[in-house]
């Protein structure tokens, strides 16, 4: 008996501490190391155009969004042919963070249902942050925020501490952000 109950003490801890790193756990890394200011003043024309996607997601002129999403594709092509980085280890870190951001863009242009829109605009957003985390962006603040649904989980960012949510043009609420990517 008094196994058992020592076991059962062991066991409980042990989900104790798994929760506990399910709610620590970090989904993007900032790496400061990688930081220049020229992938700075780039990566600010992405932001600035994301954000006004992100802004428009659950409008209803897909021709005006397509529009938009294209332009957003073609700054990063830009971005991908003419940027240039202190060494090639960082140069990779650019450019394959940028080229999976694409990768996701280009995704998004293909959806036409709502649902999978906001899906898959959640991809880029989650790809965007993890490319922004990367090359150590520090030009302005990152406010990450999270919106849990049913079933998932959609995040978006902006440049204040407080956000309406883009997915859900029916939903006022201002919401806190949810996480910091880092503080310049």
């Amino acid at each position: 008996m008094k196994y058992l109950i020592v076991i059962i003490a062991v066991l409980l801890m042990g989900c104790e501490n798994n929760n506990t790193l399910k709610e620590e756990t970090i989904l993007w890394e900032f790496h400061p190391k990688n930081h220049q200011d020229q992938w700075d003043l780039q990566a600010f024309q992405l932001v600035n155009q994301y954000q006004a996607i992100q802004n428009n997601i659950s409008m209803n002129d897909s021709l005006v969004f397509k529009s938009t999403l294209q332009q957003l594709i073609n700054t990063t092509d830009t971005l991908l042919i003419h940027s240039t980085a202190k060494d090639s280890l960082t140069q990779n870190i650019w450019v394959s963070g940028l080229q999976t951001f694409k990768n996701e863009l280009e995704a998004l242009m293909l959806e036409t249902e709502p649902t999978e829109k906001h899906t898959q605009f959640n991809m880029c957003t989650v790809s965007f942050i993890h490319f922004l985390a990367d090359i150590g962006y520090t030009k302005t603040n990152i406010y990450i925020f999270q919106k849990p649904d049913e079933e998932d989980a959609y995040f978006w960012f902006g440049s204040t501490k407080t956000s309406k949510n883009p997915f859900d043009p029916s939903d006022r609420k201002e919401y806190n952000a949810s996480f910091t990517l880092q503080e310049p």
